[in-house]
């Protein structure tokens, strides 16, 4: 027997900035990526053509890129009878997930500060650490390439009120950092649960000679 739509526990998916500095936020999208890409690239070093000697190894994990179509509606906030987000309908969940790609005016601020005070070498500021958190499936460290945002829908005032966001994600593998690095364990833990789900799917198949 189904359960009622009503019953049923829906979990959203989310994407999570990390700072040492300014703690944790988190855009939990209003609806749930109607659809995922996934694109991997073998990371594999030898096997070339025409070198029989030379094994195929593994130099590492292979570089994935998720791709998300994220839907956002204004009507879809409505019911919480929150004022502000009605008046400014989907702008602050889009302005967030915008933000993401950028460095936080204070260290912009900061930055130019030490320029004008005759500093010959400014760090640029360091990005926050990105997880993409997709439910019991997954939580990824990763990297936005790029974004698309296309807004479909406005109201009388030109706030927008329904869009869709492309996401373009690097997933960030133990491969790119350091074994100190938290997203080393991150994406490990993702890979040993990729080979637990795996298990079922395999047979002993044929015996080979």
């Amino acid at each position: 027997m189904t359960a009622p739509a009503q019953a049923i526990q829906w979990q959203r998916a989310a994407i999570v900035a990390v700072s040492d500095t300014s703690g944790q936020r988190a855009l939990t999208f209003q609806y749930n990526p109607e659809t995922v890409r996934r694109t991997l690239e073998p990371n594999t070093v030898g096997g070339k053509p025409g070198s029989r000697s030379q094994a195929v190894r593994f130099a590492g994990a292979p570089a994935e890129t998720l791709t998300l179509d994220c839907r956002f509606a204004a009507w879809g906030s409505a019911d919480s009878g929150d004022d502000e987000v009605a008046q400014d309908g989907i702008g602050p969940a889009l302005a967030a997930l915008t933000l993401f790609t950028y460095p936080s005016s204070q260290q912009v601020m900061a930055a130019q500060a030490l320029l004008d005070q005759g500093s010959i070498q400014v760090i640029p500021p360091r990005a926050e650490e990105l997880l993409l958190v997709f439910g019991k499936r997954f939580v990824l460290p990763c990297e936005i390439q790029g974004m698309s945002i296309t807004e479909q829908l406005y109201d009388a005032q030109l706030t927008p009120v329904l869009a869709t966001a492309t996401l373009t994600l690097r997933v960030v593998t133990y491969s790119d950092v350091a074994e100190s690095n938290r997203d080393y364990q991150r994406f490990l833990t993702y890979q040993q649960g990729l080979e637990n789900l795996a298990q079922p799917a395999y047979d002993e198949g044929p015996v080979l000679p």
